[in-house]
């Protein structure tokens, strides 16, 4: 047992390992790169993609996925081994265990990353606009949209005002491509994947009336309910349309198509009725992502950041002792 320990915990798996890892991670890169057909659908840290599409082009994920293991583990002993070897030395001087801090943020990244890849999940993107929206156990509506663009007309800041509700909880909050919305301490983001104008309603000309309508709201012609039950934008149609239903005398459902635009007027019921224009608010378009993950990644920061500060203040140490 103490002859696999020590195998466990030698420099040379570690060399063996980093190297390996190293590799395997360029044949990785270099296969996906030349073979990308095989890779649609993977996202992200995500490795679960591998064990549901198990193939023999992957075999360079599998043994970096073992490599990752015997380099984590000889990791860990390693670190373990030198804090034991301090503390049955009588080493009472903290700044001494810094770099064995450093090497226990590096052993808890590599589980972050396990977890992340194995349980992390992004949803479908679901488009929000000024009305609460279920983003599966979150709500989230846009309250404002401001944009700035570059000279050559690419855009410079996007930033969508938002309100997130929560358990009965609600807040204010800022969106934009590199901000995400944070929930759970990180684990939940809301991430913004577009943004621009979405049709909220559409205005009728009946007869002599104006009529400002949101889809599957209806309106009177002649006394005879209409149904606006969709409206078809671009590229689908060449210019907006919209789908008029209404139930006949008979009990059958009448629909009618109209186009945008004063030409294409129609006829219902005696009602004279015209497509005018489309009433538009700012939406986003975004997806949530759910990564457990994210506590131990601020745990890693945290020994990471503790272990270099004791790194530095040995250096100092030792040069002020010269």
């Amino acid at each position: 047992m103490k002859k696999i320990y020590n195998i466990f915990k030698s420099q040379k798996l570690g060399i063996i390992g980093g190297f390996t890892v190293t590799g395997l991670l360029i044949i990785g890169s270099l296969v996906m790169n030349f073979q990308p057909q095989q890779y649609m659908g993977l996202s992200g840290e995500d490795i679960s993609f591998f064990f549901s599409h198990k193939k023999p082009i992957h075999t360079w994920f599998y043994l970096l996925f073992i490599a990752c293991i015997f380099y984590g583990i000889n990791a860990f002993l390693c670190t373990l081994d030198s804090i034991i070897r301090k503390a049955k030395a009588g080493i009472k001087k903290i700044p001494l265990y810094g770099a064995s801090i450093v090497h226990i943020g590096f052993v808890i990244t590599l589980v972050a990353h396990l977890i992340g890849g194995l349980y992390s999940s992004t949803e479908p993107p679901v488009s929000v606009a000024d009305e609460w929206t279920d983003l599966g156990g979150v709500e989230m509506k846009v309250t404002d949209l401001k944009t700035s663009s570059y000279p050559n007309g690419m855009p410079k800041i996007i930033e969508a005002s938002v309100a997130v509700r929560k358990d009965g909880i609600e807040f204010s909050d800022t969106l934009g491509y590199n901000n995400p919305v944070l929930l759970q301490h990180g684990i939940l983001e809301i991430l913004m994947r577009d943004y621009g104008w979405i049709a909220s309603s559409v205005v009728l000309k009946v007869d002599d009336r104006i009529c400002t309508i949101k889809v599957n709201d209806t309106f009177t012609a002649h006394g005879v309910q209409v149904r606006v039950a969709d409206l078809y934008m671009p590229p689908q149609y060449r210019y907006p349309v919209v789908k008029l239903a209404s139930v006949t005398e008979n009990n059958e459902t009448q629909q009618t198509f109209l186009p945008i635009g004063e030409k294409n007027e129609k006829e219902m019921y005696g009602s004279k009725i015209i497509f005018a224009d489309i009433n538009s608010i700012p939406g986003v378009l975004v997806s949530v992502k759910n990564n457990p993950s994210i506590p131990l990644t601020f745990v890693t920061i945290f020994f990471f950041s503790a272990g270099m500060i004791l790194v530095i203040f040995r250096i100092i140490g030792r040069m002020a002792g010269n």
